[in-house]
């Protein structure tokens, strides 16, 4: 078993609406590449294209061995990559919530925890400590706990604004479906401004009545008199950040570090 940091370590996170990648050397994130996740990744050919594409920038920017660690929450595709990195003679390390991580998952069924899910928490208190939350806001925005010893603690799960735009599109006769941005006013004066007033502000305050009901819980017995952490990442957090409570801390690439902290965990 090797010890200690790769030479160069290539991260995947496999989401539902993108594909991140990430090269690191050490513990800093060199480059980061995302691709969407439903042109052409799901297929091996295209899965194969990327890859040997971003390998070969990493090479180009002086990576020797490479090192691979992958996370996924669309299972269909796992096997896609594990095959087309087999073929580049890349092992791939791929984490998943039944993976030994030295983090208790205290929730009633582990399993069912998305991989993105505990890397986030994982990243976030090896960067930070505890008690944290961190909210991703992602295809799902996600809410999740973690205690100051690192216990996965669990969260909650809201629909996207994305997924909220596309469901009213869908489901109604004479909605279309709109960009999700920050409208000038609350009170729209025609469809697109209603539809994107009722998406920025309404998911805003979702946010802030689950951050306040999820604070409150925290603040019991799991956190003692620490003051808990709030961090933000994910794709789409830059859009609501400067509505959100002052207190939040902005992390890109959370889930990346995750992968990196579970790799060195795994490889001591």
């Amino acid at each position: 078993m090797r010890h200690g940091r790769p030479e160069a370590l290539l991260a995947i996170d496999i989401g539902n609406t993108n594909v991140t990648f990430g090269w690191f050397k050490g513990a800093r994130l060199r480059r980061r590449w995302r691709l969407p996740t439903e042109t052409g990744l799901a297929a091996a050919g295209g899965c194969a294209r990327a890859l040997a594409r971003i390998v070969r920038d990493c090479r180009r920017g002086g990576a020797g061995r490479i090192d691979v660690v992958m996370g996924s929450v669309v299972p269909a595709l796992s096997p896609v990559f594990r095959k087309a990195l087999g073929r580049m003679g890349l092992r791939v390390l791929e984490i998943t919530p039944r993976s030994p991580l030295g983090m208790r998952i205290r929730v009633d069924i582990p399993s069912q925890v998305g991989a993105d899910r505990l890397l986030n928490a994982l990243a976030v208190h090896d960067l930070y400590g505890g008690p944290a939350v961190v909210v991703d806001f992602g295809t799902a925005t996600t809410f999740d706990c973690v205690s100051k010893s690192g216990d996965y603690l669990g969260g909650a799960i809201l629909p996207g604004p994305l997924l909220a735009a596309k469901a009213l599109a869908l489901h109604t006769a004479k909605l279309p479906e709109v960009r999700v941005a920050k409208p000038r006013r609350v009170v729209g004066k025609n469809t697109v401004e209603c539809i994107q007033a009722g998406l920025y502000h309404g998911y805003l305050g979702m946010i802030e009545r689950v951050l306040r009901g999820t604070v409150s819980e925290m603040a019991g017995p799991s956190s003692g008199r620490h003051r808990i952490r709030l961090v933000a990442t994910g794709g789409l957090v830059r859009l609501f950040l400067p509505d959100l409570p002052k207190a939040f801390q902005w992390v890109p690439d959370l889930t990346l570090q995750g992968l990196r902290v579970a790799f060195e965990r795994r490889r001591k």
